[in-house]
């Protein structure tokens, strides 16, 4: 039996992006859509299949779809996902928006032939207006950060300046579902928007700088604080995990912003009661501000280091060096504070100088167990200025999704095939031995804060600990071994003995199986009752 539509709209807008945790960017356009009494319905397309998402808008019959892209590498999923909704008969409005197609609009709309648009920049205004004009194509040339398809040709309008007061637009629209951690509400949340500094790595900074304004502005610290106040009361959350580029703590303004913040949290007496990470650079960590958080509950500190040699750091356009980066983890390490770090172990200039370098630099930070040791390889992203290097000596490789490069050193693709069969499940997948950790440490952290009337909390982080620094050291050495073995041997010398890189990734298994084993003997025991 054929099922019949309403042609009434039940939703105007609909947005689907990727969520893990709650998709900032796309819950705050929603909020200042239904600010301006504009009806949206949010779809988290990794926990929506596609046929799910065929129905809801076959049902809600909205006039704009619109696809938030936060990661490069999801561009073809995206791409599917469209081809599937127009061959099944939706005609709205597809646009799109977020880093990669504000920064390759061109590109994206070439490879998602459905799409009819691309919201350039910050996308709540811009949307807005385009729901207003929709049936006015003419006016579009009027709609500052728009890209578009006219006449078989793609037209682009001047960047929209970016919103300047924060404290203006409404609080994102949350999800009806509370992600919880032993009965106590976790979730994200935004204390600024944007990035001053430029490395060479990340398409932020481009994103940002295409359009007029200044590149980082933060919300109001009453304001912030009076979001977490709300989150509090009305769903439960006890912890909060920033998701700025960077908390700066490097000048007075920043200083004084985040005095401000803690005195608002302790007046409304709620400092005691929550738990918060953060993000910021090494060369950012100031000791005073850090105690002067935690006693507001700040629990974690995530660090973008990327590398542990200074050739390292000058590719990727750090600007601080190896003995700031032991300062800033000695202050962390004084303060007792966990801390968890970015690491690019791999990038177009790397020699084996440089990596056993960075496994010597990864030993020192990793023996104490405060942090897990984990690393990548550098994705030459779009807009990057280590993608345009790339390109112009003509090392760029890949597809337009899943960008990539040539080694100077042949062998070093060699060296990358055994670091993903040793280490690719170990740091990336969510039953890995890295992600097990931190959930683990996270969970030390909370016994800690809310339990430890019914738990040892500290031992518990003491085995904890112990783990990490055993995962570490086992990780390192087989790392270590692979690279002293390979930096002695040709590529065909390296094939021929490959059964000797096979038996340490066996051995990195067999380890990880041994760590998770007791990992988990220990969770069992302070397991919820």
């Amino acid at each position: 039996m054929k099922r019949r539509y309403s042609k009434k709209n039940k939703s105007d807008i609909i947005l689907i992006g990727y969520e893990e945790w709650e998709n900032l960017g796309l819950r705050s356009i929603a909020a200042f859509l239904n600010k301006h009494s504009v009806k949206v319905k949010i779809l988290s397309c990794d926990k929506t299949s596609k046929e799910d998402i065929l129905a809801v808008i076959q049902k809600e019959r909205p006039r704009i779809v619109g696809f938030s892209l936060i990661f490069q590498r999801m561009l073809y999923e995206f791409a599917d996902l469209i081809a599937y909704l127009r061959q099944n008969g939706i005609t709205a409005h597809f646009t799109m928006g977020g880093h990669f197609p504000s920064i390759e609009y061109r590109g994206t709309l070439k490879n998602i032939p459905g799409l009819n648009s691309v919201i350039r920049g910050e996308g709540e205004v811009t949307l807005l207006e385009l729901f207003r004009y929709l049936n006015k194509p003419d006016h579009w040339k009027q709609i500052k950060g728009l890209a578009y398809r006219c006449d078989g040709k793609i037209k682009v309008t001047p960047p929209r300046p970016l919103i300047k007061d924060l404290d203006n637009l409404p609080y994102p629209v949350r999800s009806e579902r509370v992600v919880t951690h032993r009965g106590l509400g976790i979730c994200s949340i935004l204390a600024s928007r944007g990035c001053y500094y430029n490395c060479s790595f990340c398409s932020i900074h481009e994103f940002y700088s295409s359009s007029p304004g200044p590149n980082r502005r933060a919300r109001s610290p009453a304001n912030v604080v009076r979001e977490m106040e709300q989150l509090f009361y009305e769903r439960n959350i006890r912890i909060f995990i920033f998701e700025d580029d960077d908390f700066l703590m490097n000048s007075s303004v920043c200083r004084q912003w985040i005095s401000d913040f803690v005195m608002g949290l302790k007046k409304k007496k709620i400092s005691d009661k929550i738990l918060w990470r953060i993000s910021c650079r090494i060369d950012d960590v100031d000791g005073e501000l850090i105690k002067k958080m935690m006693e507001a509950g700040l629990m974690s500190v995530y660090i973008g280091i990327e590398s542990g040699n200074n050739q390292g750091l000058k590719i990727y356009n750090k600007h601080y060096t190896v003995d700031d980066i032991y300062n800033g983890i000695a202050t962390l390490q004084d303060l007792k504070i966990p801390f968890e770090f970015g690491f690019m172990i791999l990038n177009p200039y790397t020699t084996f100088a440089t990596l056993k370098e960075d496994i010597v630099f990864l030993k020192e930070i990793g023996k104490s167990g405060q942090a897990i040791v984990h690393f990548t390889k550098m994705v030459p992203y779009a807009g990057t200025t280590i993608a345009y290097r790339l390109k112009k000596e003509r090392r760029l490789k890949g597809t337009l999704a899943s960008p990539d490069y040539t080694y100077k050193d042949p062998r070093l693709e060699l060296l990358q095939l055994f670091f993903t069969q040793a280490f690719h499940f170990r740091n990336f997948d969510n039953n890995g031995l890295v992600e097990r950790l931190r959930h683990a440490k996270l969970d030390s952290v909370v016994l800690n804060k809310f339990f430890s009337h019914k738990y040892d909390s500290q031992l518990y982080t003491e085995i904890i600990q112990d783990l990490i620094r055993k995962s570490n050291e086992v990780c390192l050495e087989k790392m270590s071994l692979a690279v002293n073995f390979m930096d002695m041997q040709s590529e065909n010398e390296i094939l021929d003995n490959w059964h000797f890189l096979e038996y340490l990734v066996q051995e990195e298994k067999d380890m990880e199986l041994l760590i998770t084993s007791a990992l988990n003997s220990v969770m069992m025991h302070y397991s919820q009752d």
